[in-house]
């Protein structure tokens, strides 16, 4: 029996994208999909992709490194949460949270940092970085071999991580096969000939013999419509999604993160939504 599961990771609040994915998707027949974390933040219509998904119904999804920073931000206090990153990780979620449907929202803060799926004899172990861990640079497509070693840990036939948008195949030392689908929402890449503004994601197709096919797709989509939406939804830190959209170079660095919300007075908001949350 054939299968063709659609990898869906790092959508980012991207409902245009992710609409034009699934809409491949159906060409292509898929009969099941994974997401791998980040359906949400940086984009303006984190509710809608929740809609979007609900429609074709996944069986899985993983915790991504911006839905743990909704956990994050609700624990946190004015006094203990005044990195730069931090006070954006505050706005954001405050901003995805008068969005986000009350039962969207406790779906996301409850996310499995892993899932692991069985087909035929292949397991599968989708996770947005590590096994024990959602963020951080441990698996970037140029790390050392022994951090994808870590990533394997366990013995999974096949690891899904995502995080670092970027699309990628390789193996483990004992020969597991590790995949990254790149990323729905906010498409870059460090080479200019290499940067394009379409959303990524993977099809995997099973047989009754096991992996038959690995198909990293490619999908246009309405990037400036994108960007219209995010400026009529008043979307926090615009200057930095339109940037990435328009040029596909990450626009996010904590530098100059830092400079826009001194320039914004982004940390008093910050702390004023913390308090207010106590």
């Amino acid at each position: 029996m054939l299968q063709k599961i659609a990898v869906l990771a790092d959508i980012h609040g991207n409902a245009t994208a992710l609409a034009a994915v699934l809409a491949d998707a159906r060409e292509q027949h898929v009969t099941d999909y994974w997401t791998v974390g980040d359906i949400t933040v940086r984009g303006p219509e984190s509710e809608r992709c929740m809609q979007l998904l609900d429609q074709v119904h996944p069986t899985a999804y993983v915790l991504g490194n911006h839905e743990q920073n909704y956990r994050k931000v609700l624990a946190a206090t004015p006094t203990n949460f005044t990195k730069p990153k931090q006070v954006m990780a505050t706005i954001l979620t405050d901003y995805d949270r008068r969005q986000l449907s009350a039962a969207h929202f406790e779906q996301l803060l409850h996310l499995p940092l892993t899932v692991t799926k069985q087909v035929g004899g292949l397991k599968i172990r989708l996770q947005h970085v590590l096994p024990n861990f959602a963020s951080g640079h441990t698996l970037a497509p140029t790390a050392p071999q022994v951090n994808f070693d870590q990533a394997a840990a366990g013995q999974p036939d096949i690891v899904i991580y995502a995080h670092t948008h970027q699309p990628l195949m390789r193996y483990s030392s004992d020969g597991q096969l590790i995949l990254n689908a790149g990323t729905i929402g906010l498409p870059t890449a460090v080479r200019p000939a290499l940067r394009h503004r379409q959303a990524m994601y993977l099809i995997l197709t099973f047989d009754d013999h096991g992996l038959k096919g690995t198909d990293y797709r490619q999908v246009a989509f309405d990037w400036q419509q994108a960007i219209k939406i995010a400026q009529e939804q008043h979307l926090p830190y615009l200057p930095f999604y339109e940037q990435t959209l328009r040029t596909g170079a990450y626009q996010y660095a904590p530098t100059a993160v830092a400079s826009y919300n001194d320039a914004h007075q982004l940390a008093t908001q910050a702390a004023a939504i913390l308090r207010a949350q106590a």
